[in-house]
């Protein structure tokens, strides 16, 4: 730790110096990603450096926080500062555009691959390319990089990457491994076709699929190599100091060192300036698990900064916390200067019976949705924690916590110290005695579908082998089949079981906290995709059955397609289901919000009612989101931290209606 503060523009200057020419700047929802993306970018800017920042995350915000209009896929140059562009990268538009060029040569692959007619195979292409945004945004951002690396001077001197929230951020860092399945599916499909024409002609001579194939290879092997090259590229990871914030944190880094990215610096966000035994507890703690790397502080700004001017400004108040000396040995607890623990709140007898107006808001499915940072997994146990708690009728029986963010905090927010806890199912909840929590590990569950898959096919074609029948391509091919499923189907095959779980009355309520706003979108949109996709699957497998006998295979498929279908009912009952708006009163998530809400209701899923989070002055006649329908709720500012059910509880008891 640096025993004094280090002079503020000293600061900025540091922070700048260590940054590489490609910044992500990352960090779990709501800790001020894109205010600080803005503000470095705007600084290098201003310092004469041509720089171009850009957005991954789909919610967006970027635009409002310039205060320009930023169309799909268009390059926006600011007029206040000529050096400096701004894009939103738009997955959908590049997935336009990327199936305007190669289309019509995967139709070709898997027609080489595969016993389908020319109509199953593009209704397959276009079934399975649908879901995958974040495929696109990858490439998308890959091709951009692949077009600066040469240093032109008419290229970006520096490219800083606003990034969605944590999940969503790792399951795009994640998808060159996704992508290479994929692109190694449509290769076997492809060699089989070499080895025909060679076995028939003697002699192969490359075409377009080659071509694309090759393409494809190269855009993801440059990627990694920019990512993992330290000369050129870093995470700027930004956290604030709070326990939950803290411990997600701490998981990120982990995750990105583990993805060979390295961290360039830590800025820690909105720190007060009276500086608590919490507060001081995670600056140590941030400052020990950045390591190497440069800590900066940033104080806490009411009101936030607004405008290119206003944010540049206010990094110009960072402070140096540590300058990246080594620290060695294991990590310890995040604890207080006096070796005490944080004063978290474990457990507590449950709050009195008595009619809480939020439990109205409460449905046999009931999700929390908004921005990154809004307190949505607070929200979501605290309603869930009150279902549990209540006793009017049929909420008598257990009730479900259910997180689908691949980055989750329920355990956090619980106090509950183990990073696999329900992870592999629902665990009982200390000191509340109806409810279950699960922190879906939808990957893994996607995977062990995916083995059983394999596992049969393999089964059956080893049995033609003993009847004499080589096969091997067309082991290999329907083998990966599955890798042409889009995107976030793991959730959603994972989120359809608990369907079952409500019509086998296992639980009365499920409340889940899915990931920030992009996210649950897509989530939304899945099981419609996924019906398609699933479908056009099995089409493709009883054409093999001809061959081989598929009907054990795509029993799984089958009992998906079943949940599936059951899961978009409810989500679309409105006396069943709905959503409850988290959102704060500030302009970008007042935006983001209003953004959200219509999204749902052009998709018929009904949203129910707001909590307005960390409320300090509320007026009861206004509403924070113009639009929004159903009960508004005040959720006041904690001075403590709201970790473990009685403070949960206790908080919750503070909400107060604002509307509706």
């Amino acid at each position: 730790m640096s025993q004094r503060p280090a002079p503020k523009a000293v600061a900025i200057e540091t922070l700048l110096g260590r940054l590489p020419r490609f910044t992500l700047v990352a960090g779990k929802g709501g800790v001020g990603k894109t205010t600080v993306s803005v503000g470095i970018a705007a600084h290098f800017a201003a310092a004469g450096e041509k720089t171009l920042i850009v957005s991954t995350d789909p919610a967006g915000a970027l635009g409002t926080a310039l205060g320009v209009a930023l169309e799909e896929g268009e390059t926006y140059d600011m007029r206040e500062l000529p050096a400096l562009s701004a894009r939103q990268l738009d997955a959908r538009s590049a997935r336009r555009e990327f199936l305007r060029r190669w289309r019509d040569t995967i139709v070709t692959i898997v027609d080489r691959g595969t016993y389908l007619d020319m109509e199953d195979i593009e209704g397959l292409v276009d079934a399975a390319f649908p879901g995958a945004d974040e495929v696109f945004a990858l490439l998308a951002l890959a091709e951009l990089l692949e077009r600066n690396v040469a240093g032109d001077e008419d290229r970006w001197r520096r490219i800083v990457v606003d990034t969605a929230p944590t999940g969503h951020t790792l399951r795009l860092l994640e998808l060159p491994g996704t992508f290479d399945a994929m692109v190694a599916l449509l290769e076997t499909m492809q060699s089989k076709h070499r080895f025909m024409v060679s076995a028939l002609t003697h002699r192969y001579r490359r075409d377009r699929a080659d071509e694309f194939l090759d393409a494809m290879r190269a855009a993801m092997d440059a990627l990694r190599k920019t990512l993992s090259d330290r000369e050129r590229s870093g995470v700027l990871l930004v956290a604030q100091p709070e326990p939950v914030v803290v411990a997600e944190t701490v998981r990120y880094a982990v995750a990105l060192r583990s993805m060979g990215l390295t961290i360039a610096a830590l800025l820690v966000n909105a720190v007060p300036d009276r500086r608590d035994e919490t507060v001081r507890s995670a600056l140590a703690t941030l400052s020990r698990m950045s390591g190497k790397s440069l800590t900066v502080a940033l104080p806490r700004l009411d009101p936030p900064p607004e405008g290119l001017a206003g944010i540049a400004q206010a990094l110009g108040k960072l402070r140096i916390v540590a300058r990246g000396n080594e620290r060695r040995g294991r990590r310890k607890r995040l604890r207080g200067g006096n070796g005490a623990k944080l004063p978290f709140v474990l457990g507590g007898a449950p709050r009195a019976e008595r009619a809480h107006p939020a439990l109205t808001l409460l449905r046999t499915l009931t999700i929390t949705g908004g921005k990154g940072g809004v307190g949505k997994t607070t929200v979501s146990c605290a309603l869930a924690i009150a279902a549990a708690d209540s006793d009017d009728g049929s909420e008598g029986g257990r009730v479900l916590l259910v997180s689908t963010d691949p980055a989750p905090s329920i355990a956090d927010a619980l106090a509950v110290d183990s990073d696999r806890w329900a992870r592999t199912g629902p665990e009982p909840v200390r000191d509340v005695a109806q409810l279950d929590a699960w922190q879906m590990d939808a990957a893994a569950a996607f995977g062990q579908l995916r083995e059983r898959y394999q596992d049969r096919i393999d089964a059956l074609f080893d049995a033609l082998v003993g009847r004499g029948v080589d096969a091997a391509h067309d082991r290999a091919i329907l083998r990966q089949l599955l890798a042409l499923a889009p995107p976030g189907i793991d959730e959603l095959y994972a989120l359809a079981s608990l369907g079952e779980t409500l019509a086998e009355r296992q639980f009365d309520r499920i409340v889940v906290d899915p990931a920030p706003t992009g996210h649950l979108l897509r989530l939304i949109e899945m099981p419609a995709l996924a019906l398609d996709w699933s479908h056009r699957l099995m089409r493709l497998m009883l054409k093999y059955k001809d061959v081989a006998g598929l009907g054990d295979a795509a029993e799984e498929l089958v009992g998906f397609s079943r949940r599936t279908r059951a899961l978009d009912a409810l989500l679309h009952d409105a006396a069943r289901a709905g959503v409850v708006l988290v959102s704060l009163d500030e302009p970008l998530v007042r935006a983001e919000s209003e953004r959200l809400g219509d999204a749902l209701q052009r998709a018929r899923i009904a949203v129910v009612g707001t909590i307005r989070n960390r409320a300090v002055r509320v007026s009861p006649t206004e509403r924070l989101q113009r639009h929004a329908p159903g009960l508004e709720l005040a959720a006041p500012m904690s001075s403590t931290p709201l970790v473990g059910a009685r403070a949960v509880r206790e908080w919750y008891d503070r909400w107060r209606v604002v509307a509706g």
